[in-house]
């Protein structure tokens, strides 16, 4: 009996070989100090550990998409989904009926980058 459970093999999605995180290094920093790393992190959508982490091992952090970018990126992405259906309308149903909604659209554009 004990054979077959060592021949079977798992089912599912294999297992992370990732391995845990079980040392520490305690840093003390000032109020300001601690405040400056927070908020470093916080725009690189990381904990301020995550990012001590990252500085310690790498002497960088790879930049990520602050939320104000992917604040943005949503909502082009949802403007794309409105030029999409523009585009059926127009093959559809011809260019005239469907130039209010592209203009519209381009002025929505324009705004979303020229606001920040």
């Amino acid at each position: 009996m004990e054979n077959k459970k060592k021949d079977k093999q798992k089912r599912g999605r294999p297992a992370k070989e990732k391995a845990k995180l079980s040392t520490s290094i305690n840093l003390k920093l000032t109020e300001e100090d601690f405040k400056t790393v927070k908020e470093k992190a916080g725009k690189l959508g990381m904990k301020a550990t995550q990012y001590a982490r990252e500085m310690t091992l790498n002497g960088c952090v790879k930049s990520r998409f602050t939320l104000e970018e992917l604040d943005k990126m949503c909502k082009l992405s949802g403007m794309a989904n409105n030029l999409n259906q523009i585009a059926r309308k127009i093959n559809a149903y011809g260019m005239y009926d469907a130039v209010a909604e592209v203009f519209e659209l381009i002025g929505k554009i324009k705004a979303l980058f020229h606001d920040s």
